[in-house]
């Protein structure tokens, strides 16, 4: 697949939380021609203590996508909508991985009915579960539907111990840079200040360059690590049950949902 980074079509966005679209690729967005942001989560992670200070977890999920609304109207042509089960709920934050099957379901349909030409999400990198939830979520869409897919890094834990931001955690020959010109970086940080709830974490990023790559052929989501300390070093996820739910899910992708897209592309 050939990039040309200063110029995109018809794009999809597929993140796992709202504030992950604009740190990764405000600045690409801003150069599609029609592009469409997917939310794969309610941004709203149990256990974190966000119901005391917002009085419940789905008004804390509710605040964030009004950020989302409200940062997202700074891009023309740009629209997002966000994952459902069938009952028209929301996916839980930081438990994506435990429903691939019912949010693949989900994803195909909003694809279908976008129809992209390139797909973006994020890269398999050990940082955080429902990023890697959505790149292998994201890249069983990509081949089925056969269109061209980018990934980008936002944060993973090294061996030492230090927190490594926006760089690839393997990096390759085919990583590219789109340098923002002022113009973007002025909507990239206007943007950026819309998410008032996650500024701590926003601001750890740079906003100036925004990473991506193709996305390789070859299954990259093989575990290198056995926990998740970066999301919650307390107490880090145990690896196993999600890397056993993404064999699972691809068993899922190779029979009964290719027919199912299929059936959403006619």
């Amino acid at each position: 697949m050939t990039c040309i980074p200063d110029n995109f079509g018809k794009v999809m966005v597929f993140v796992a939380h709202p504030d992950d679209e604009t740190i990764a690729c405000s600045g690409l967005l801003q150069r599609a021609t029609v592009s469409l942001v997917v939310f794969g989560v309610d941004g709203a992670p149990p256990h974190y203590g966000f119901e005391k200070k917002f009085g419940s977890l789905a008004h804390y999920s509710e605040v964030r996508y009004l950020e989302a609304s409200r940062a997202l109207a700074s891009i023309p042509e740009c629209s997002f909508r966000r994952l459902t089960r069938q009952d028209g709920s929301w996916f839980v934050d930081q438990h994506l991985f435990m429903e691939l099957p019912e949010a693949f379901t989900s994803l195909c349909k909003i694809a279908g009915e976008f129809q992209p030409d390139l797909l973006i999400s994020h890269a398999f990198e050990g940082g955080h579960l429902d990023h890697d939830t959505c790149h292998v979520l994201a890249k069983s869409l990509a081949q089925t539907l056969a269109v061209g897919q980018l990934e980008f890094p936002l944060y993973w834990n090294s061996k030492p111990g230090q927190d490594v931001f926006q760089e690839f955690r393997e990096p390759r020959e085919d990583d590219f840079v789109v340098q923002l010109s002022q113009t973007e970086l002025i909507v990239k940080r206007r943007m950026l200040t819309e998410y008032r709830t996650q500024q701590n974490i926003a601001s750890v990023f740079h906003p100036e360059t925004e990473r991506f790559r193709p996305v390789a052929e070859a299954d990259g989501s093989k575990p290198t690590w056995s926990t998740y300390p970066f999301q919650n070093r307390g107490k880090p996820w145990k690896a196993g049950l999600f890397f056993q739910k993404i064999d699972d899910f691809q068993r899922f992708v190779s029979t009964s949902a290719r027919r199912e897209i299929v059936a959403i592309k006619e």
